[in-house]
């Protein structure tokens, strides 16, 4: 249970983060419901946009997995979702700018911000039209992930009934509600404070998490080669993705603090006892409203670090099996590796370098032969889990079926035969794979 709902929640708090910042930003066409009702059409269509793509994705993943390439998504996608989270950032401070001297100098910072918001301005359209969009992508590039999460969770002949299913549905489902809740926390927050600083630093956040997406694909299709002290630098972010949540939570962390503040500076004493009262009531809000963000996201930082920490403790891979050498041939019998599990094997290369490959059936006499290692997350290993294979570092599950075929997380192809009851590898495919192991 706390396995899921903190790999949920991981994969889906920044970016429910920035949705909220986005959100609060939409400008209505105008005062009035006909004007706050633009707004909430463009929001809408881009959550729904979001949502509709990212099953579609996800439905692809499932029912034809050889069709999508992840890495290829991502390259096309991710760029797209920094151009219009720029964009969007552009033209909200251009039209900060343009609203403040239109807005009443007495007001408070609600007041003002609420106005700012009511204030129609030339080119709010395109405001609406690029924070649709831009909450449309943002989506795309987490909620497949996490449906993802998902689907392996109940793959696999899981007794849908069992207690750990159960428990890891209920885990799961409470990582969208507490996701969702900060979502809207980061809204109210943001709505109450008149500046774009903000939503303009968890954009930033999770740009800073996209940029290093689009190069670790890139490295992984050998395009750049980077310095080994920037790659370092570079893997430590990558391995620890909560960094930028964390950034991100610190931002609106500030706006919690800023709110309690302002609960202070209220007068609780009026003209009369309604202003009296009125004050007092809104001094409650906000230390209400303070107190409620910091507990979620209290609660979000503890499951993207202890949580995910604790649910992912550092697995043991098994120990590599024997096999036989025959006519400079790597040789299995088939009889050991026909039982549907994950199967490793490691051979000692001329320059003493351990070069690790797995072997899985797939089906009747088709197998699944790679490298215990993969572009992307390198020689780390897979493990077998309630009958999934899983990468150790970034703990996606594999789909059996696409398992050596080049792609994603999958563990690189290397050549292999089936004949006369063995499975052969070639010794000259595994020394020439010294590279991938070697130190």
């Amino acid at each position: 249970m706390l396995q899921q709902m903190s790999e949920a929640t991981l994969t889906l708090l920044l970016t429910m983060l920035a949705l909220g910042a986005v959100i609060r930003f939409m400008p209505a066409a105008g005062r009035g419901r006909r004007g706050k009702k633009a707004r909430s059409v463009a929001v809408w269509a881009g959550i729904g946009l979001g949502m509709v793509s990212s099953l579609a994705l996800t439905i692809i993943n499932v029912e034809a997995p050889k069709s999508v390439n992840r890495q290829t998504v991502g390259l096309f996608t991710l760029p797209v979702a920094i151009v219009l989270a720029v964009l969007f950032l552009a033209l909200i401070a251009v039209r900060s700018r343009r609203v403040r001297s239109l807005l009443p100098g007495d007001a408070d910072d609600e007041a003002r911000a609420a106005s700012s918001m009511e204030t129609a301005v030339s080119g709010d359209t395109l405001v609406r039209i690029v924070g649709a969009l831009y909450i449309a992508a943002a989506l795309f590039r987490a909620v497949p992930t996490a449906m993802n999460q998902a689907v392996m969770m109940l793959s696999g002949g899981v007794e849908i009934y069992s207690t750990p299913v159960v428990l890891a549905i209920v885990g799961y489902t409470l990582a969208w509600v507490l996701v969702c809740f900060v979502t809207w926390v980061s809204y109210r927050l943001c709505s109450w404070n008149n500046r774009v600083w903000p939503a303009a630093f968890i954009l930033i956040s999770l740009l800073a998490n996209h940029a290093l997406m689009i190069v670790r694909i890139i490295k992984a299709k050998r395009w750049i080669a980077i310095p080994k002290d920037a790659w370092n630098v570079m893997s430590w972010f990558i391995n620890h993705e909560a960094v930028f949540t964390i950034a991100a939570g610190l931002a609106l962390c500030a706006v919690v603090f800023l709110t309690w503040l302002a609960s202070r500076s209220i007068p609780t004493v009026g003209a009369n006892p309604a202003e009296g009262r009125l004050g007092r009531a809104r001094s409650r809000l906000y230390k209400s409203m303070a107190g409620t963000a910091a507990l979620g996201y209290l609660c979000g930082a503890l499951l993207i670090t202890v949580g995910v920490a604790y649910g992912s403790q550092e697995i043991e891979l098994s120990p590599p099996e024997s096999f036989s050498v025959v006519d400079d041939q790597v040789s299995v019998n088939l009889a050991d590796i026909s039982d549907g599990h994950l199967h490793r094997f490691e051979y000692t290369t001329s320059g003493g370098v351990k070069v690790r490959f797995i072997v899985i059936q797939k089906s009747g006499s088709s197998f699944g032969v790679g490298l215990d290692a993969c572009d992307i997350c390198g020689p780390t290993g897979y493990y077998e889990k309630d009958g999934k294979v899983i990468c150790k570092l970034c703990e996606v599950a594999m789909n059996i079926a696409t398992i050596g075929f080049k792609g994603g997380c999958n563990p690189i192809p290397i050549d292999y035969k089936v004949s006369n009851g063995t499975l052969t590898v070639p010794i000259s495919a595994l020394e020439a794979s010294a590279s991938v192991f070697a130190k």
